[in-house]
């Protein structure tokens, strides 16, 4: 069995999702001879120098793959950057002389930061359906920024798999309580590809957000999230997750 040595979790029972019977239930509608017509957006008004400015930075984004030269070097030469690392400092440095480069004024200043550092991530399958005899599966994962450690030894849970939060309040306490959500909300790639790949990312982070807690408070004593992006590859996408004050803080 495999056993986490810091951040996560090994798995017992991966139980696929149940069938529930949703009721969606309609706010109530204001009549519309009630309503009052929304007033216009005032319209922005831009000099005609401004708009002369904006338009040189258009054409300069269009011709020139300096931004992309400089994203590239901060992801790929220095790599990620948490915040109080030794990638945060150098990115901080890099960014100063780039800018002082191009005739900026730069100042910088010190300031104090959280800092958390990740551990080793390990888990797996120790109990399926169709398991062949003294065998796990290796489950790919990667912790989710500040996220607590889990305890020494790890966690051996069931896993329950709901598709969103609406669907892990419909599940009783006791359903939950000592197993290890996953929150299955794929990405949606239909929206994605007609141009909203903001909007389809905003609508799968909330569960990295606001996952983790969403599911201690029904008692799980463990988060797993869906990685969230279109990309097919089996390999984690993380990031940071936000723990609610009013809820006890899982390993996610």
């Amino acid at each position: 069995m495999l056993r986490p040595r810091s951040r996560f979790f090994t798995i017992c029972c991966l139980l696929f999702p149940f069938c529930f019977c949703a009721l969606n239930i309609d706010a109530q509608q204001t009549p519309a001879s009630s309503r009052s017509p929304s007033p216009s957006p005032t319209p922005a008004v831009f000099s005609t120098e401004t708009l002369a400015d904006l338009k040189r930075l258009q054409q300069a984004a269009l011709t020139s793959d300096y931004a992309y030269r400089q994203v590239a070097h901060l992801s790929n030469n220095i790599g990620p950057r948490l915040t109080g690392s030794a990638q945060a400092g150098k990115a901080v440095e890099y960014v100063a002389s780039e800018l002082k480069a191009i005739g900026c004024e730069v100042q910088m200043e010190r300031v104090m930061v959280p800092h958390w550092v990740r551990g080793e991530e390990t888990a797996a399958l120790v109990q399926f359906p169709g398991q062949a005899a003294n065998t796990t599966q290796k489950i790919v994962l990667c912790a989710l920024g500040d996220s607590v450690a889990t305890p020494a030894d790890g966690i051996e849970a069931e896993v329950i798999a709901v598709r969103n939060f609406d669907e892990l309040k419909s599940l009783p306490r006791e359903k939950v309580a000592g197993k290890i959500v996953l929150f299955n909300y794929p990405f949606d790639k239909q929206m994605a590809a007609e141009g909203r790949g903001g909007e389809a990312y905003g609508e799968a982070v909330v569960y990295r957000a606001d996952g983790p807690s969403a599911a201690a408070r029904q008692g799980a004593v463990a988060c797993l999230i869906r990685s969230v992006g279109g990309a097919d590859y089996r390999l984690p996408h993380t990031g940071q997750t936000d723990y609610a004050n009013d809820a006890p803080k899982i390993p996610a």
